[in-house]
């Protein structure tokens, strides 16, 4: 790639690298290492490795920050989704890296550059080529950019099917189903800075509470509350 097609792309993903090799050898194909000189070019697959972890470990964290109550499991699968081969070739996609790679011979002729594994290999060998070249520092603001996004509007999604799915309108036809006062919810308390509130809601029925639930919404939260009401109810009968 030459220097005005370096600029440019670097420009695309928003950071500019003070050293271009890193940035040279991410977008470097092993199959082209080979070709070209397997003796002293260096290919993408060890950045690769290292774009892995790092990714892997920032999603982590910012989950981890934006929902404290969020479990293991959820906290995995929500992280699966934007580390997971297809996730990261979506974003090779909106980089256009594919035109970028540096391929053999053979390999650009079967179609590398649009291989789902290659551009998603180098997505991570530029996260890693970003920590080589900046630091944590540097991969948490190119973080904040390319995947906190993706991360929020997966988050936001859970949270609109939890009221597509309408708890409270399942337990208000059980509680009348059996006899029961109607339910009613009270948020309990909130937590966190005004962008990333967490609100803790119950429900209750005859002035016993029956449900928790928390969120980053009040609806979302007594929906949870609702839902878990609903559960804890049907396992009694």
């Amino acid at each position: 790639m030459n220097p005005k097609e370096l600029k440019s792309f670097q420009k695309h993903i928003g950071y500019k690298f003070k050293k271009r090799h890193w940035l040279e050898t991410a977008l470097t194909h092993p199959s082209y290492r080979h070709e070209v000189d397997p003796d002293t070019l260096m290919d993408n697959q060890r950045l690769e490795f290292l774009g892995d972890a790092v990714v892997g470990l920032l999603s982590a964290e910012y989950l981890y920050a934006i929902r404290p109550k969020l479990d293991e499991g959820s906290m995995t699968k929500f992280r699966s989704m934007v580390t997971s081969r297809t996730g990261l070739a979506a974003l090779a996609l909106e980089w256009k890296i594919g035109p970028r790679l540096r391929l053999g011979k053979g390999e650009a002729q079967s179609g590398g550059a649009e291989r789902e594994s290659n551009l998603a290999d180098a997505v991570e060998a530029v996260i890693g080529a970003v920590f080589q070249d900046g630091g944590m520092k540097a991969c948490r603001k190119f973080f904040s950019r390319h995947f906190e996004p993706r991360l929020a509007a997966l988050l936001a999604e859970k949270d609109i099917q939890v009221i597509k799915d309408n708890p409270k309108g399942s337990l208000q036809e059980f509680m009348q189903q059996n006899g029961k006062d109607a339910p009613v919810y009270r948020i309990l308390s909130e937590e966190g800075p005004a962008h990333e509130k967490i609100y803790h809601a119950a429900v209750l029925s005859n002035g016993e509470e029956i449900g928790r639930g928390h969120a980053p919404s009040k609806r979302v939260a007594e929906a949870r509350a609702a839902a878990d009401a609903l559960e804890q109810l049907q396992n009694e009968d």
